[in-house]
């Protein structure tokens, strides 16, 4: 499966988001990771805007 690349970022979770996430991927019925790569490109994608 060919992924994007990423350069390293640290992001860092409250427990909250974290079960958020967990929740909303159960829903979903996608990976956890997945979701996470998702909800990391619209934040990349709206600092980018935000620059632009």
């Amino acid at each position: 499966m060919a992924t994007d690349q990423f350069e390293h970022a640290t992001f860092y979770l409250t427990k909250i988001q974290v079960d958020e996430i967990k929740e909303l991927a159960k829903k979903n019925q996608i990976s956890r990771s997945a979701l996470v790569r998702m909800i990391i490109r619209e934040y990349l994608a709206k600092q980018d805007n935000d620059k632009g």
